[in-house]
């Protein structure tokens, strides 16, 4: 009995203890459970509410005015709208994106650009041609005075994820390409609660039927949760992670925010090494559309991609997306999306691709020299993923024609030229800089002939000899003591510096005795320009280069008024500058802004001016460098087909190698440079070199340019003079001609030569 009793006891003991011990896992098991989950919704709370991407800075273009009156042809205006990745209709244009010929008109329905800090709206848009010009053009209510064309992205600062995306909102996705997503990839997307058991089993029947897989039970949620939160690998315990994460996901946010998150996340493919990430950059990359003006057929198209990006490219495999797009389509039939006739209409519908945008790859001495200023400002992990926009000065149509000019120019001039070699470092290479005066932004920027083969910026880094380029700022010196009608010695004279005597010769070998100082000018007389300097006075002329923001050490021997000191191209520019902007010299500007995701401002790049001479002084230089084009050493510049008012400089270092260009009209100025790297002579000088490729370039932007003839400021006064003696002429003096004067220089005496008579 007593043993029965200790067993007994025995017997509930255990039972018990195994009660307890279950409840006590299952206690464990409900903490665990309630822990992970606690986890799990932290997890998907953090990361949804936080920045979701890594979104790399996009480097845009400026805008580009077309105004009534513009020298554009028809041509040239449907390659800008190409190079924006507009395609040509057949028919009046009724989406976004597109351009219709009728004659002599062309109509775009220009999209909207809409990044941060920047808007255009959407419009409807004709220009009117006649004899190549623009005569008028019509917006939406009636004639407008112009237009500014949508910029062009030029780059992204990657970081080491090279993905990228165009973030969209739900409320810009047209019900088309929702209604097509959710037909295709989740047709009960809206019913369930992020898990479908019916999707599961239909798809397992379909696949079973199939003999193979024709159909996934994911839902969208759990799409979303795959491709965002959780790591690629196939184990059970990563679909349960899946599964939870999806009902939780489902439990805290609407089903707008979850298909939003889905369609900015989903992989559609790459271009090039580029992964492209998102409907939005998808619609722009194939179609060259934003995704609210995407057609039907092409919303069902990027739809039918999501399964496999890689097998139904439109471009790679254009028959696959034109059959996957025909299911997606007959799909949304079935299920009531869309009405027969939209079906039928959409069915027949071509697949219209976008073209390559011209501008890809556009400009990439310019976009290095912005990624650097934006280095200085930013870590390279916030420009790589913080979705910076940022915007500048580049000129798309002006760059191109800059990148055309030095490439087409160079080969010309190496047929003029002797090579010792066929290896590279024999090539000739080039610099461009095109340049707004007034404002100092930098329209286009070349600094090498293959950017491929070498990115080393000439333009910016390349130091050479300026030679005679440097001519201009020399007289410029000068002109509180001289007149332009002084006369000045062009004679053999030796100069002794440091032991070592130097005689200036010209460019012919010829002297010409008393000239004066516009003809010592026009003429690029080397022993006359050195007469002025020495009399002007070295450290004078060491202080206006010095003014002007040369950087190189400047000795006041005579030399200098010859460019033996060395320059950028850039920093020659920034001088020429003064000249052609009233004696104000600008701070030059490539970056304009940088705007921030939600549309801040961060940085801003103002017109800085300083005043370095007067304007009269400017525009007396102006007049010397008119007569050089006119009558002078630059007037090569004007036989090639320079019809325009425009002041020039050409310049030759010694022993020809270096070839310099520099000239401006009234709203740009451009800079070229041509030589070899290794600074071995090429026997060009810059009439033969550098002008021929800024003469090519000047034609090719002549529509983007309005010259003017130059202002002549106050201060500045106009005599007819005698050339013999520079007074004020008289009936009897024979050589005759019209000067410009600074007021208080000006002769106030008639000829005492001719006068008497």
């Amino acid at each position: 009995m007593v043993r029965m009793r200790l067993f007994v006891k025995r017997k509930r003991s255990f039972r018990w203890y195994a009660l307890w011990t279950v409840v006590l896992v299952l206690f464990m098991g409900a903490a665990f459970g309630a822990g992970f989950g606690f986890y799990l919704y932290s997890e998907i709370k953090d990361r949804f509410s936080s920045r979701r991407w890594s979104v790399p800075a996009r480097v845009f273009s400026a805008t580009v005015p077309i105004y009534a009156g513009q020298g554009l042809s028809l041509t040239q205006l449907r390659d800008m709208l190409e190079a924006r990745r507009y395609k040509q209709a057949p028919r009046e244009p009724a989406v976004a994106g597109e351009f219709m010929i009728a004659g002599s008109s062309l109509v775009v329905q220009m999209r909207d650009f809409q990044f941060p800090g920047h808007f255009l709206p959407a419009q409807r848009v004709q220009f009117e041609f006649r004899r190549n010009k623009i005569q008028r053009i019509r917006g939406p209510k009636g004639e407008v005075p112009f237009v500014e064309l949508e910029p062009v992205e030029i780059a992204r600062l990657f970081g080491p994820d090279r993905s990228s995306r165009m973030l969209i909102n739900i409320r810009q996705v047209p019900r088309n390409l929702i209604d097509a997503i959710v037909s295709i990839e989740d047709h009960r997307f809206f019913e369930h609660r992020g898990f479908d058991p019916l999707g599961i089993i239909r798809a397992m029947v379909a696949d079973f039927r199939a003999g193979r897989v024709v159909q996934g039970g994911s839902t969208i949620t759990q799409q979303l949760v795959k491709n965002y939160f959780l790591e690629p690998e196939r184990r059970f315990s990563r679909k349960v992670v899946e599964l939870s994460m999806s009902l939780i996901l489902e439990a805290l946010y609407s089903k707008e925010e979850i298909l939003e998150m889905y369609m900015n996340e989903i992989y559609m493919g790459n271009r090039g090494a580029v992964e492209i990430r998102g409907i939005g950059e998808a619609a722009r990359y194939y179609f060259g559309r934003n995704v609210d003006d995407l057609t039907l057929s092409e919303a069902a198209t990027l739809a039918g991609m999501i399964r496999g990006p890689a097998n139904y490219s439109p471009i790679a495999h254009p028959e696959a997306a034109l059959e996957r797009r025909n299911l997606v389509l007959k799909r949304m039939l079935e299920l009531g999306k869309i009405a027969p006739a939209e079906y039928d209409a959409a069915l027949t519908q071509p697949l219209k691709l976008a073209n390559a945008s011209a501008a890809s790859g556009l400009a990439p001495y310019f976009v290095d020299y912005v990624r650097r200023q934006a280095q200085e400002l930013y870590a390279p992990e916030v420009l790589a993923s913080d979705g910076l926009t940022i915007y500048t000065t580049l000129q798309p149509e002006m760059a191109m024609a800059a990148e055309a000019a030095v490439r087409e120019g160079l080969p010309e001039l190496e047929k003029k030229v002797p090579r010792n070699s066929e290896e590279p470092e024999d090539d000739l290479q080039a610099a461009l800089l095109a340049i707004q005066p007034k404002t100092g932004a930098i329209y286009a920027m070349v600094g090498g002939r293959d950017y491929a083969e070498s990115s080393f910026n000439r333009a910016l880094f390349a130091r050479r000899q300026a030679g005679s380029a440097i001519a201009p700022f020399v007289f410029l010196s000068a002109l509180e003591s001289f007149k332009l009608s002084d006369k000045v010695a062009d004679l053999p004279t030796s100069y002794e510096t440091n032991g070592v005597t130097w005689t200036p010769e010209n460019f012919d070998g010829r002297y010409r005795g008393q000239v004066t100082v516009r003809d010592a000018f026009e003429q690029s007389l080397n022993a006359a320009s050195v007469d002025l300097a020495i009399r002007t006075g070295l450290e004078k002329v060491v202080q206006t280069l010095k003014d002007l923001g040369v950087e190189s050490p400047l000795l006041p021997v005579p030399s200098l008024a010859l460019g033996a000191f060395q320059v950028s191209p850039l920093e020659l520019a920034g001088m020429y500058a003064v000249l052609d902007n009233d004696g104000q010299k600008p701070f030059l500007i490539s970056l304009k802004e940088i705007v921030g995701e939600n549309s801040e401002v961060q940085e801003r790049r103002n017109i800085e001016l300083f005043s370095v001479t007067s304007p009269a002084s400017a525009f007396l230089i102006t007049s010397l460098m008119e007569g050089a084009v006119e009558r002078g050493a630059a007037r090569s510049f004007r036989r090639r087909g320079i019809d325009f008012k425009c002041a020039a400089q050409v310049g030759t270092s010694s022993e020809f190698r270096d070839s310099w260009f520099a000239g401006f009209t009234t709203d740009l100025l451009v800079v070229v440079w041509v030589g070899r790297d290794d600074n071995r002579p090429t026997g060009l000088t810059g009439a033969q070199g550098a002008a021929r490729i800024a003469a090519r370039f000047f034609r090719m932007v002549r529509p983007w340019i309005n010259p003017q003839k130059f202002r002549v400021p106050p201060g500045v006064v106009q005599r007819i003079i005698c050339v013999d003696s520079g007074q004020l002429a008289t009936i009897h003096c024979r050589n005759q001609k019209l000067e410009y004067f600074l007021m208080n220089l000006a002769p106030d005496s008639y000829c005492t030569i001719h006068g008497a008579r």
